[in-house]
C-alpha cells in the first residue's frame, strides 16, 4: 500500500441541514506537495492539448537570431499561456524555443528539446521544455508534432500537440487508512483522482478513481473532493454508497473469473470449467483495434499447431452494437473457428466490466482444470506464442509435443481418417468419424455459409445441402476440391497431393504445414 508520513489537519466542523435532520460534516485539508516532472508516469497517462501555429511573430518581444522559417504560437494553460517559436526549414533539424519565464525575450531561456524519429514513410518530432508556473514552481511539459507531410493527419498540419508533466501530490485518510494520490497539471473541477486501493502499484481506471465532486465509497465510509479557489479538500458525504468492490487480482496464479457467457453460435460456455482437460487463452479484442488484428497470425499459428493437444482460445469482441454480419465476415475472411461472445457494448461489454478491460488486446491463458492463471500480455503478445502454449501444454500433461512430425496422418483425437474425400457429405463424414473412433468435438451452424463441424484437429464446414465445401486444417484455409483422398504418406509426398488445390497443406495430427 502506498503511505504517507504527515497526517493531514481537520478543519473547522460545518453543520448541513438536510429537512430537519443536523449531518456533521468533516472537512479534511489534503496535504499539497509541488511535483516539477514525471506524474504522466504516476497518475498512469495524459491528455493531449492543442497548439495551433497560427499567431503573428509580436506575440514575442526578442527573437532568437538566423530564424528560416518561424511559426509561432501559444502553450495555454488555464488563464496563463507561454509563447513559443518552431523553427521548421526546408533542410536541417526544426528547433523549438519555449518562452520559459514569459518575459517575451525568448533567448535568455533554457533551451527546449525537439528531435525526429521515423515512423514508417514520415517523421514524428517529440520533445520537452519547463514553464514558470509563479510562486516559485516551475514545471515540465512534453510536446509532439507528427509529420506536417502526412495527409491522414491534415487537421495536424499546423499543430503542436503537449502535455503537463508537472502537477500535485495530495496526501489524505479514508477510515484511518492512509492514502496518496496525483494529479497532472493542476486541479479542475473535471479532474479524476487515482487511488491505489490494494497497493499492487497499478491503477484501475473503473475502480481506482475518484472524481471531484461525486461521491465514492473505497474503504466503508463514503466521501467527496471538495475543490474551492484551487484547493483540494474531503469530506464525509452526505449520500451513502455502497463500498466499491476491488479491482480483480487477474495476475499469473491466481484464479481466473467464472462466468458463464454465451458465444454467437447460441452455444452457453462456463468458464473455465467448460475447458477441463484443456488450456484456454481468453482473448478481448475488436475488428477496429489495430494492434489485436496485428496478433492474429501469432494466434493462429498457436491455434493451428496445438489445438488438437488442448489448447482452445474463447474471444470477446469489443466491437459496436449491429456489427454481427461484420463479425462473421471477419471471422471468416480471417479464416479464425474458435468461438467469440458478443453483446455489441464496446467498453461497456459486460466480460470487459468484470476483468476491468481498460485497453485492448487484453489476454489471459487459464487452466481449464484448475482455473490457474498460466499467462498474460506479456507471454501472450508476439511470434513467440506458439513456443509458449507448447511448453504450457508439455508442463500441464508431463509430455513431450513436437510441432512437425515426420510422417503426414491426419490424426484427429486419436482417430486417423484414412482415404477420407472432402467431397463426401457430411453424413459420409460422421459415419468415417464413427468407423475410425474419432470423436466429434462440436458442430454448429457457422456464418451464413452452412455447417461447421469441428473434431478437435480438422474443421469441416458443408454447404446447405449437406456436401463438403471446405476443410479447415485448424483454423488453416485449405479448400481443396472435392474427391481428393487424404491418405498416410509423408510429408513430402503429401504435399504433393495437395498443393495444386490447396493454400496451405495439413499435417500430422491436422496441422497446418
Amino acid at each position: 500500500m502506498m503511505t504517507l508520513s504527515n497526517w493531514s489537519r481537520y478543519a473547522v466542523v460545518v453543520l448541513a441541514v438536510i429537512g430537519c435532520i443536523e449531518v456533521e460534516v468533516q472537512a479534511q485539508a489534503l496535504k499539497e506537495t509541488f511535483l516539477a516532472s514525471g506524474v504522466t508516469r504516476k497518475v498512469g497517462g495524459y491528455r493531449p492539448v492543442r497548439s495551433e501555429m497560427d499567431k503573428e511573430s509580436d506575440i514575442v518581444k526578442v527573437s532568437p537570431e538566423n530564424l528560416e522559417a518561424p511559426r509561432y504560437g501559444l502553450f495555454e494553460i488555464g488563464e496563463k499561456s507561454w509563447a513559443y517559436i518552431l523553427d521548421e526549414p526546408e533542410e536541417g533539424d526544426a528547433t523549438l524555443y519555449v518562452d520559459t519565464n514569459g518575459d517575451g525575450d525568448l533567448t535568455n531561456d533554457g533551451k527546449a528539446r525537439w528531435t525526429s524519429s521515423q515512423r514508417g514513410e514520415y517523421t514524428q518530432f517529440n520533445g520537452g521544455g519547463k514553464i514558470d508556473l509563479g510562486n516559485g514552481k516551475v514545471g515540465a511539459i512534453n510536446f509532439y508534432r507528427f509529420d506536417p507531410a502526412d495527409k491522414r493527419r491534415a487537421s495536424l498540419k499546423n499543430t503542436i500537440l503537449f502535455y503537463t508533466d508537472y502537477g500535485y501530490e495530495y496526501s489524505f485518510k479514508l477510515d484511518e487508512r492512509e492514502f496518496t494520490t496525483f494529479v497532472g497539471g493542476a486541479p479542475t473541477a473535471t479532474t479524476r483522482f487515482p487511488v491505489d486501493r490494494d497497493g499492487n502499484g497499478k491503477l484501475s481506471r473503473r475502480f481506482e478513481q475518484a472524481a471531484i465532486g461525486k461521491p465514492f465509497n473505497f474503504t466503508g465510509t463514503t466521501y467527496v473532493f471538495k475543490l474551492n479557489d484551487g484547493s483540494v479538500s474531503l469530506e464525509k458525504a452526505v449520500e451513502e454508497l455502497e463500498q466499491m468492490p476491488l479491482p480483480p487480482n487477474l495476475e499469473i496464479g491466481k484464479k481466473a473469473l467464472k462466468f458463464v457467457a454465451t458465444t454467437m453460435n447460441d452455444v452457453e460456455v462456463s468458464f473455465p470449467s467448460a475447458y477441463a482437460g484443456k488450456i484456454v487463452m481468453l482473448d478481448f479484442w475488436a475488428t477496429w483495434c489495430g494492434p489485436c488484428i496485428g496478433e492474429i497470425p501469432n494466434m493462429k499459428k498457436a491455434y493451428a499447431n496445438w489445438h488438437g493437444d488442448g489448447f482452445e482460445i474463447l474471444g470477446v469482441s469489443f466491437d459496436r452494437a449491429d456489427m454481427t454480419e461484420e463479425i462473421e465476415a471477419f471471422l471468416e475472411e480471417k479464416e479464425l473457428p474458435w468461438p467469440q461472445v458478443y453483446e455489441g457494448k464496446m467498453w461497456d461489454t459486460t466480460l470487459g466490466h468484470m476483468h476491468d478491460v481498460s485497453g485492448i488486446p487484453f489476454v489471459l491463458l487459464v487452466d481449464g482444470d484448475s482455473g490457474e492463471i498460466l499467462a498474460t500480455a506479456r507471454q501472450l503478445r508476439g511470434p513467440g506464442l506458439s513456443d509458449f502454449i507448447r511448453s504450457a501444454l508439455e508442463k500441464k500433461f508431463d509430455i513431450k509435443l513436437e510441432e512437425n512430425p515426420d510422417v503426414a496422418v491426419l490424426n484427429l483425437n486419436n482417430g486417423t481418417f484414412a482415404g477420407l474425400s472432402l467431397g463426401a457429405s457430411a453424413d459420409e463424414i460422421r459415419q468415417l468419424a464413427t468407423k475410425n473412433g474419432v470423436q466429434i468435438h462440436r458442430e454448429y451452424p457457422f456464418s451464413k455459409t452452412g455447417t461447421l463441424m469441428d473434431f478437435g484437429g480438422i474443421n469441416f464446414r458443408f454447404k446447405e445441402d449437406g456436401t463438403s465445401y471446405q476443410c479447415y486444417a485448424v483454423g488453416k484455409g485449405v479448400a481443396i476440391g472435392g474427391g481428393l483422398k487424404l491418405q498416410e504418406s509423408t510429408v513430402s509426398e503429401f504435399e504433393k497431393i495437395v498443393g495444386s488445390t490447396a493454400k496451405k497443406g495439413v499435417a500430422p495430427n491436422g496441422r497446418a504445414i
